[in-house]
């Protein structure tokens, strides 16, 4: 018992400190914070991340939906670190193609492990195969890379051992995750790369290596051209944008442009690799089921941090609503995020399943692989982050009736040069839609947006647009339209943001299917307003004149009205059953 209270006092210490060096990644900061407990068995790391995750109000005991009808279109590859325990028990096995079991910590002289964290014997990798999930090894290295790609041996070493451990567990092949590698060791971290892949494929027909990326590679260490080929798929790391020392809270994972002095985001890198030569089909998108938290010198955002900031998981913040309960909704990056005091302010940024399928919606539009999960069972208790999968990335995708679709600088941002993509959009049980754009402005003559009346680029071409010659107001002639975008290198533009509506299949009306209306309507300033709603849902509050006055977020269904409003007349406008809805409300002033 003692022993039980000295490490759960270590862990809250070190989860309290664990960003202090400004150059580790997530997964470098906690596989140190782990491996200091020293633990092994499933049932201890359960009983120490059951001490962590305590709260005064915990989820019903939770059972994974049953396998899923849908069938995936694309890759969803998850990282499962080993201090997950037994949460596997609880994942949508349906919704997973590659589990990938962390890690194999290489030693840097010899190219053995420091260890495998029972890869051997690990139940998960059993009840992956058992449920048709693919499975490999993930190999770590966070320093000392010189030592390990100067030594033949150690690399070959390394080789021989790796593809042994795969092939003992009939898995079907690795993940190396070597970060920090220096730009003078490029050229012979792609030599490594290439003579592991040849021979891991010579020896077990059908595997596949991948490799983990950085969200930016600062110092273009990273040859992906010279890989391709060679590494079967290529995962961007997208998270920690914003960091632990970040001096400023910002999201993990910024869709769009959080700060204009700051513009890097996962669109941003999704075009930096697809540039560098890596094909779209291998590309995924690695995004976070964890956040940042700040003490901050601001309320508002972006704000100061005035210390390093810790990682919150997606069921910790889930588990804990006295602390995140108001939730609110930065419009830049297109993050929830949460403001509030303790002896100072603090800033959360994290997902919720609406953020998180929006950077879905990403994914599609910009036809890359799939995704990739850090880390598997971080979201243990909650089953809204495998329903997100399942309605964004399988054969029974729900494209809504009416949205709003950007460029990749979003609302408010410029989208990124040398971009070269092509997405359909076809809503579902539609039989045609009409397109308004509110806003067009690309380079002239240089970046350009073609539309085409049909599922392709061989169906009807109605028109190329540059400069500010707008497409102005359509309709397609059947249920599908292809929009393809592409920009030059040098000058960018805001882009492009149009509206659609559709006529849905056996009806004449266009109107946008409405949700029933909240309560209380009217309701005073301060006053939480009933929408029935999932958790996380983005609301915009609106004047009478189209400005929006203040973004907020759902929770258990509700949203609360700011108390500052003047009394007045308002609109509300929200997601509900994947259509948008309005609504009139008026505020009394309290």
């Amino acid at each position: 018992m003692r022993k039980t209270k000295l490490l759960f006092r270590l862990f809250c210490v070190s989860w309290f400190l664990q960003g202090a060096v400004l150059s580790q990644s997530i997964h470098q900061e906690q596989s140190e914070l782990y491996r200091a407990f020293n633990l092994t068995a499933e049932s201890q790391w359960d009983s120490l991340r059951a001490q962590h995750a305590s709260s005064p109000v915990q989820p019903a005991p939770y059972s994974p939906s049953p396998r899923s009808a849908c069938t995936l279109q694309k890759r969803v590859f998850g990282w499962h670190p080993y201090w997950m325990g037994s949460t596997y028990n609880n994942y949508n096995w349906s919704l997973i193609s590659d589990l990938s079991y962390f890690s194999y910590e290489v030693d840097a002289a010899t190219g053995n492990a420091v260890t495998t964290h029972n890869w051997s014997t690990a139940a998960v990798v059993t009840a992956a195969q058992a449920n048709g999930v693919r499975v490999n090894l993930c190999a770590t290295l966070f320093s000392s890379h010189a030592t390990f790609l100067t030594n033949s041996t150690a690399k070959q070493n390394f080789i021989s051992t790796i593809i042994a451990l795969v092939q003992q567990r009939n898995a079907n092949g690795c993940n190396i995750d070597f970060e920090g590698v220096p730009s003078s060791q490029s050229a012979n971290f792609t030599a490594f790369m290439i003579s592991l892949c040849n021979q891991m494929h010579a020896a077990i027909p059908g595997s596949e290596i991948s490799i983990a990326l950085p969200a930016v590679d600062w110092s273009n260490v990273y040859d992906v051209g010279a890989m391709v080929g060679y590494v079967d798929l290529f995962i961007i790391m997208g998270y920690d944008y914003y960091w632990s020392g970040s001096t400023t809270a910002g999201p993990t994972d910024p869709l769009y442009n959080f700060e204009t002095s700051y513009n890097y985001t996962q669109p941003k890198s999704i075009t930096y690799y697809l540039n560098d030569g890596v094909p779209p089909s291998q590309l995924l998108l690695g995004v976070p089921y964890y956040g940042r938290e700040w003490p901050t010198s601001l309320q508002t955002i972006p704000s100061p941090t005035t210390a390093s900031g810790t990682a919150r998981i997606y069921s910790y913040v889930r588990n804990n609503p006295g602390t995140y309960s108001a939730a609110l909704w930065d419009p830049n990056s297109f993050t929830p995020y949460y403001s509030f005091y303790t002896t100072q302010w603090n800033q959360c940024f994290i997902n919720s399943y609406y953020s998180l399928g929006k950077r879905y919606d990403a994914v599609n539009q910009l036809g890359i692989g799939g995704i990739g999960i850090w880390a598997l069972g971080y979201d243990d208790g909650f089953s809204e982050l495998w329903n997100t999968i399942e309605q964004k990335f399988t054969d029974c995708r729900i494209i809504p009736c009416t949205d709003t679709i950007y460029d990749t600088g979003g609302p408010n941002r410029n989208y990124y040069d040398k971009e070269d993509y092509t997405f359909t959009l076809s809503p579902t049980n539609t039989a045609s839609f009409t397109v308004q754009f509110s806003s067009f402005s690309t380079e002239v003559n240089y970046d350009t947006l073609w539309i085409w009346d049909g599922p392709g680029t061989n169906s009807p071409l109605i028109g190329f647009y540059h400069g500010t010659f707008s497409p102005g107001t359509f309709s397609s002639s059947g249920p599908s339209l292809t929009f393809r975008f592409k920009s030059d290198p040098g000058i960018v533009q805001s882009g492009y943001l149009f509206t659609y509506q559709c006529s849905m299949v056996g009806t004449e009306s266009a109107e946008v299917s409405m949700a029933p209306a909240p309560w209380p309507n009217p309701l005073a300033a301060g006053e939480e307003l009933f929408l029935g709603t999932p958790d996380g849902t983005p609301c915009r509050l609106i004047n009478p004149a189209g400005q929006t006055l203040f973004w907020g977020i759902t929770f258990q269904g509700k949203f609360r009205i700011p108390g500052n409003m003047a009394e007045g007349i308002y609109y509300i406008d929200y997601q509900y059953n994947d259509n948008i809805s309005m609504h009139k409300l008026m505020i009394l002033s309290r």
